[in-house]
C-alpha cells in the first residue's frame, strides 16, 4: 500500500470524492485512472492532543493492516478519525473500517474479517 502524500492529492479526495460516515471514522475516496491503492489516515485537533492524535492513526493504520483490501485497486482513500475513535475499543475501530470498506465497494460482503468472527 501506498501513502497519500500531497496536499493536491487530499484536495481531489475531498473535493471529488465519496464520502462514508460511521460513528467513529469517516471514509472519503475516490477512484483512480491507474496505480495502485494509497491510502492516508488523519485526526484533527478535535480528537485531542497530539499524542492523542497520533495513537488514533497508528490504530488506524494496524486496523487498515490487518483487513488488507485488495492493492490493485487504483483508488485513493482517506479515514479520517472523529472525537469517539479515542473511546472505542481496536476490535470496533477495525469492524467499523471493515464496514465503511465494503459500503464503498473495496471489500467483497462476503468476506469477514478476524474481528467479526462469531465467538
Amino acid at each position: 500500500m501506498a501513502v497519500l502524500k500531497r496536499k493536491g492529492d487530499f484536495d481531489r479526495v475531498f473535493r471529488q470524492g465519496k464520502r462514508y460516515r460511521g460513528r467513529a471514522l469517516t471514509l472519503a475516496c475516490v477512484g483512480r485512472p491507474e496505480g495502485a491503492l494509497r491510502a492516508a489516515f488523519v485526526a484533527g485537533k478535535a480528537v485531542g492532543g497530539a499524542v492523542r492524535r497520533n495513537r488514533q492513526r497508528r490504530r488506524l493504520r494496524e486496523a487498515f493492516r490487518q483487513l488488507a483490501p485488495p492493492t490493485e485497486l487504483p483508488a485513493d482513500l482517506v479515514f479520517v478519525a472523529q472525537p469517539a475513535a479515542a473511546k472505542v475499543a481496536f476490535t470496533a475501530l477495525s469492524r467499523e473500517m471493515a464496514t465503511l470498506l465494503r459500503r464503498a465497494g473495496l471489500l467483497p460482503t462476503s468476506e469477514r474479517s478476524v474481528h467479526e468472527a462469531a465467538p
